[in-house]
């Protein structure tokens, strides 16, 4: 838990797209198995949410209209479904996984208008995640390249959590503890039966937040001591993440954030350690 894990650049560029891949393949096929959002009364009704880019020139109306159409929509979520599942494959020509990451990342910046509500922080992550993974795969014959997609992508990561600790010490619902039951009230990302438990042990509750407010703080400490700290810490986050995919139904973090703990092994990681590096 306290030591530098060898994890090789390839290794990392790998394990990260791969990951990342399964944050667009749920999200892809959630949609196309859900399209209640996008009739009529839904969220998404385009009827009604195309009135955000009622002032964007006409050229992209149209080309925002024509990504809208229901048979557009299913047909460019099967080809991210299939994109994404073949950054699975094991052995595949690095050519194919550049077009791959790059198709997962365009096509989800194209569709982002169309379901702009309902997205969150895992969509945004997994299109920095693939856009960066396209980028080195590119470049994957200059090294330099691809340690510039991996700091990104650790740098990325760590602001993410920091960030995100940071706004909430400030936060006096989050100091008193007052946080988490306001959250756990909610139909949305609420839990009936963690709401009951914690009004009976508010006490557990207060410190459950507070141990959210340290870890997330607390992340930018993978980058002392040579990342000796790293595994603990991606550790509780992780299980941090599992435990929101139960309570709160946020799956899809899950292999967002930790699509980026390879990269963040990577950069942290001692230099003398065999396949450090490579």
């Amino acid at each position: 838990m306290f030591s530098s894990p060898a994890i090789g650049r390839n290794t990392a560029l790998t394990a990260g797209e791969q990951i990342s891949a399964m944050t667009h393949l749920v999200s892809s096929l959630e949609l196309l198995v859900t399209e209640r959002d996008r009739c009529e009364g839904g969220l998404n009704n385009w009827d009604l949410a195309r009135e955000n880019f009622a002032a964007a020139p006409l050229v992209v109306r149209k080309a925002l209209d024509f990504i809208a159409d229901r048979r557009t929509t299913r047909v460019i979520h099967g080809a991210r479904a299939a994109a994404a599942a073949s950054l699975l494959l094991p052995g595949t020509h690095r050519n194919h996984r550049a077009a791959a990451n790059g198709f997962l990342a365009l096509s989800a910046l194209v569709t982002y208008p169309r379901h702009h509500y309902g997205t969150d922080g895992s969509d945004q992550l997994s299109f920095l995640v693939q856009t960066a993974s396209a980028v080195a795969r590119i470049g994957e014959r200059q090294p330099r390249i691809v340690d510039a997609c991996l700091w990104y992508i650790a740098l990325q990561s760590t602001m993410s959590y920091a960030i995100s600790g940071y706004v909430k010490v400030v936060s006096p619902t989050w100091r008193t503890g007052a946080a988490l039951p306001g959250i756990m009230r909610t139909e949305t990302y609420g839990d009936a039966q963690v709401f009951r438990l914690i009004q009976r042990y508010p006490r557990s509750s207060k410190i459950l937040g507070h141990a959210v407010l340290a870890m997330e703080c607390a992340f930018p400490a993978v980058f002392l001591a040579k990342g000796r700290a790293g595994a603990a810490l991606l550790t509780a986050t992780g299980a941090f993440h599992l435990v929101n995919a139960r309570v709160m139904g946020l799956g899809r973090f899950v292999w967002a954030f930790v699509a980026t703990y390879p990269a963040v092994l990577y950069v942290t990681q001692r230099r003398g350690l065999p396949g450090g590096g490579r």
